[in-house]
Parts: C-alpha cells; structure tokens; sequence
C-alpha cells in the first residue's frame, strides 16, 4: 500500500464521507505532516439554539473526532485501518455561527497499537479558541503474521 496524499484525504472526508458531505468539512490541502487544518462553513442547519446563533457541540465533537483521525494517519508510513479509542472534548466558549469553524489537529505519539492526537477548534476573525480536545486511535493489525508472543500490544 502507498502512502495516501493529503489530496487523497481530502477527496475520501469530502466526497465519500456522508456526514463529512452533509456538514460541508473541507480539508485545507496545505497542512503540513502530521498535522491537519479543517473548516466547517457556518450554516443555519447546524445551529444549536433557535435563533442560530451558535454552533450545535456536536458539530464541534464530529469535526474534532475527523481532524484526529486525518491528523493520526497522516503520521503512517502507510494507510491502516484505525478507529477512535478514545476523544476528550473540552468546550471553552460557544462558537458563532457567523464564523467559519476551524480545527487544528496535531499527532504528537505514535505507538505500536494507539496513535494520540490532539486538537484545537477556532472561530471568529481573531481565531478565538472554543473548544479543545485530545484523542487516542486504536491501530487494527489486520495482516499480523506471527504466534501471539510476538504480537503488538
């Protein structure tokens, strides 16, 4: 298997993704290794409370949760299937929804079985910290070959 692009990443979140596509997530495609830039748009539909002025916290834990998750692979050599072990999400402040939503994830430990990520959510022109959050991604081993001694723990 080949390393996948940031390109690549992109084009799975954003077009294969149903929720990523639903939410309107965009990957910024200059993010550098190991590290992810993403963008929800502010749209009424993801409002929190009626007069939609702030964005739903789900929306916050959903674009934090992906931006691990890209962030974490991207740190591989290669593509490997993974999945959220754990996701910690601190809120600081409500999030306009007249601003963009930015997530900033950064892989920080990469280990034989889990991958620890962690991330911070912006908004507004001065990129006013609203939420933060830290993830730990359990790695799959599906082409182990060995006895059980040898495997990865």
């Amino acid at each position: 298997m080949n390393e996948l692009s940031i390109k690549d990443m992109a084009r799975l979140i954003e077009q294969q993704m149903p929720h990523a596509m639903d939410v309107g997530m965009k990957v910024d495609l200059d993010s550098p290794p190991g590290k992810i830039r993403m963008r929800i748009p502010a749209q009424p539909m993801l409002a929190a409370d009626p007069e939609a002025r702030y964005f739903f916290p789900g929306v916050l834990f959903s674009l934090a949760d992906t931006a691990c998750g890209l962030a974490a692979g991207r740190q591989l050599e290669r593509p490997e299937p993974m999945s959220t072990l754990d996701l910690r999400v601190d809120y600081l402040a409500s999030a306009p929804l007249k601003y963009d939503l930015v997530a900033e994830a950064d892989c920080c430990q990469v280990t034989r079985s889990v991958i620890f990520v962690r991330c911070e959510l912006h908004s507004g022109p001065h990129q006013r910290l609203v939420a933060s959050a830290t993830g730990a991604f359990m790695r799959t081993f599906y082409s182990f070959k060995g006895n059980a001694d040898e495997r990865p723990v």
